[in-house]
């Protein structure tokens, strides 16, 4: 029976490190996956020193006089050490659990104040750890398990209400979900340690007995948060893998769920918009259009098609100022995402494009009609000119032809005197050669 509690201690140590260290490596730059990594060491040195110390002979679930006496006297150096080993994971895993939950919840009002929250948080933890370690009175002392048991069972307590408190304020199905299986896997082995390590040995034995059988518990809530992990992105948030990208992102971004709750956006948007992060985030997207129906609309049509969908909408500011982008909406598994270019400034230019090729226009249609009122009075004037020349025409006509009659009397009268003077030449010679003859 023995050796089956220490391969189920192996097997848990493995369990816990190995899902510990997989949340760590899918963001090493990620504070809540360091700290669940940190909870996760405390817990594997907290396993590990129960599998020593059952190695050894401790046997669970009896009282320290008791159960020492079954350990052989050459290792009881290694009983103390094992059991002081135990002691660094028992000690701060409450406090390290609340640190996660604070980080979790993106409580920003106490964890701005660093040097505060860290020293009230841990400081319970080092002094309990250091009450272990040097005194010698420790085992029998009842007042310092009391003590300890109101520590470590108002320090899960917090936790636990301020998760459930979330869990009961988050709108999104799929957070829900998420923080849903991390308080199942918080919830089993707080419960069982506390009843089984603590409640128990405290009311029987006077005594914080160490790790009986609560370390399985553990082992199953880890069971529950590895569900999370890997079915439900628990500890793999999409958010801040793509905070960077985001940030450099000059359009605006929206990330829903599949009924429409703000998920994720960019600094762009809530510059644009002039919101918070926290005052868009969670509120459902049709809330920052112009017109209610035009989400319920682009929903229909992005179930018509499976490609993206451009279109132009308007947004809404804080102060209800209207927006207009040129939107790129695209369908995934687990909601829409939306990016949108601010198309107000194009429409800006373009108006006044509008406005300027309509004056343009006008002074064309102006200069139109100058130049026909010209082109009329021109034609006007030739036609005047022309008429006049016309009328010249005519007159020298009819000088020239004036002209032509004189000198055709003229010719008339000059051939008629020529031919007279041929007769009268003809008839003097005709008498003279009469005369002579006579």
């Amino acid at each position: 029976m023995a050796n089956i509690f220490i391969f189920l201690d192996l097997c848990s140590v493995l369990v816990i490190f190995l899902l510990g260290y997989y949340v760590f490596l899918k963001d090493t730059k990620r504070l809540v996956n360091r700290l669940f990594f940190i909870l996760t060491l405390t817990l594997t040195i907290l396993a590990t020193s129960s599998f020593q110390l059952r190695l050894i002979g401790f046997k669970p679930g009896f009282p320290a006089e008791e159960a020492i006496k079954l350990i052989p006297e050459e290792k009881l150096y290694l009983f103390n050490f094992w059991n002081w080993v135990g002691w660094i994971g028992i000690a701060f895993v409450a406090s390290i659990l609340l640190h996660l939950t604070l980080v979790i919840l993106k409580k920003k009002k106490i964890l701005e104040k660093k040097k505060y929250y860290i020293f009230i948080i841990y400081f319970f933890s080092f002094l309990f750890f250091f009450w272990v370690s040097f005194s010698k009175t420790t085992e029998s002392n009842f007042y310092f398990y009391l003590l300890f048991t109101i520590y470590f069972i108002s320090t899960c307590l917090v936790s636990f209400v301020l998760l459930l408190k979330e869990y009961f304020t988050l709108k999104s199905p799929q957070e829900k979900i998420k923080i849903g299986y991390f308080i199942l896997g918080f919830s089993i082995p707080a419960l069982g340690a506390i009843v089984l390590d603590v409640l128990i040995p405290l009311a029987k034995f006077h005594e914080f007995l160490g790790i009986t059988y609560s370390l399985y518990f553990t082992t199953l809530g880890y069971v529950f948060i590895a569900i999370g992990v890997l079915r439900h992105g628990l500890f793999i948030d999409y958010r801040e893998i793509l905070e960077t990208i985001f940030k450099r992102l000059a359009e605006l971004v929206i990330v829903t769920d599949k009924e429409g709750l703000i998920l994720l956006t960019n600094e762009i948007t809530q510059a644009k918009l002039n919101f918070k992060e926290e005052e868009i985030l969670n509120q459902n997207i049709y809330h920052l259009f112009r017109e209610k129906e035009s989400w319920s609309t682009l929903k229909e049509k992005l179930k018509k098609q499976e490609e993206t969908l451009e279109e132009k909408i308007t947004l809404l500011t804080k102060e209800k100022e209207e927006i207009p982008f040129l939107a790129s909406i695209s369908k995934t598994k687990k909601g829409v995402i939306l990016v949108g270019r601010d198309i107000k400034e194009l429409l800006s230019y373009q108006e006044k494009l509008k406005e300027e090729v309509e004056k343009r226009t006008r002074e064309l249609k102006e200069a139109k009609s100058i130049l026909e009122v010209k082109v009329k009075a021109r034609t006007k004037e030739l036609q005047e000119l022309a008429d006049s020349l016309e009328e010249q025409v005519k007159q020298r006509t009819q000088e020239l032809q004036k002209r032509v009659e004189e000198l055709e009397r003229f010719h008339k009268l000059t051939l008629g005197r020529e031919l007279k003077m041929i007769e009268l030449k003809r008839e003097i010679e005709r008498l003279r050669r009469k005369r002579g003859e006579d």
